[in-house]
Parts: C-alpha cells; structure tokens; sequence
C-alpha cells in the first residue's frame, strides 16, 4: 500500500509477539537497547508467557540460552526478539522454545513460552525489545504504544520511501513492481 502524500510504502506490519504493554526503546533500562545500538523498535512489558511470531517467514537465529531470536520476514526484513535484561544468565532455565534456526514460521506461530513468574520470582526485569534490523535512510517505522495482543495488534509498520518514477506505456507504476524484487534479492543476499 502507498500512500502517496508521503510517497511511503508500507513494507511490513509487525504483530506483537506477546500480550502486554508496548513502551518506547528509551524506556529500556539497558543503553544497548534504549539508545538503538542493535536496531530500532519499542519494547513489550509481556502479561503473557506466550511468545508468538509476529511475521510470516523464517527463524534466523535462536540463542543457545533460549532468550532471543532472530527472524526474517517473507519481505526481508530482520527482526530480533530479546525477551527480558540479562536473561542470558539464565543459561535457557525459564524458555521453552518451540522453534529452531531454518524453520518455516508463519504470524501468530507459537516461538517459546517463557515462564514470566519465575523470571520475576528472581527478579529478572522481563521487558522484551523488539527490534528491526538494517534500518536504512529509506525506510521508517511507525510504532504503536499501550496495551497489544499477541498476534493480532501491530506493534510496528516498517514503511519504504519510494521513488517517484515515470509510468511505462502499460500505465503500471514501475516502483510497485521494483520492491517486491528488491526485497527477494535482500533476503537472497542475507540468507545464511
């Protein structure tokens, strides 16, 4: 869908991946996060132990101790999920994943189910940031704070400046039919 006052495109609609409260990356305590070094997102304060893909596409990573994942979507962009600070302490006790690197994933699909109550019994913050990967100078995201449902609200819209380019004598705008190519050779280029 473009909207052609801005000449943006939208890209992807990320879902939330749990069920809880969506804040800003500042609200992260950990620089890492907060000041975007890894990617750009927002973070989710989860109610909910159940971790849900929020795209289409394909697992790229899964943390030997069970508390991050990378995903690619069917669009090529690249997503992480780092569930709750210092989790990785935790050696995978709490995370019982569901997924494994190369598998398939389709939105809504069942990634882990963490148990948020022994995190906090030991006192481990379970904020979880979501973030998109490689952001470029064209691309933006538009975020949505406050309570989310997993796998049914949109956490994030990932949106692609497009060009204005002259129509073909088929009257067909050439840059509708340009990103769905360019996203394909990105995730070409990216897979392992």
């Amino acid at each position: 869908m473009k909207n052609e006052e801005t000449g943006m495109q939208r890209v992807l609609a990320v879902t939330a991946p749990f069920t809880g409260q969506a804040v800003p990356l500042e609200d992260v305590p950990d620089p890492v996060f907060s000041q975007k070094i890894i990617g750009d997102g927002l973070a989710i304060i989860p109610e909910d132990g159940k971790l849900l893909s929020p795209v289409d596409g394909e697992v790229v990573s899964v943390a030997e101790t069970l508390h991050a994942y990378g995903l690619r979507s069917e669009e090529g962009v690249e997503l992480m999920i780092h569930v709750g600070l210092e989790t990785v302490a935790l050696k995978g006790e709490c995370f019982q994943c569901c997924v494994k690197t190369g598998d398939k994933i389709k939105r809504g699909q069942m990634l882990a189910q963490v148990d948020l109550e022994s995190l906090k019994k030991k006192d481990v913050n379970t904020i979880t940031p979501v973030l998109v990967l490689g952001m470029t100078e064209d691309m933006e995201l538009t975020k949505q704070t406050g309570a989310v449902t997993a796998g049914e609200d949109v956490l994030l819209t990932v949106q692609k400046r497009q060009e204005k380019t002259e129509k073909k004598d088929t009257g067909e705008d050439t840059a509708a039919h340009e990103a769905p190519a360019a996203a394909s050779k990105a995730a070409s280029a990216a897979a392992p």
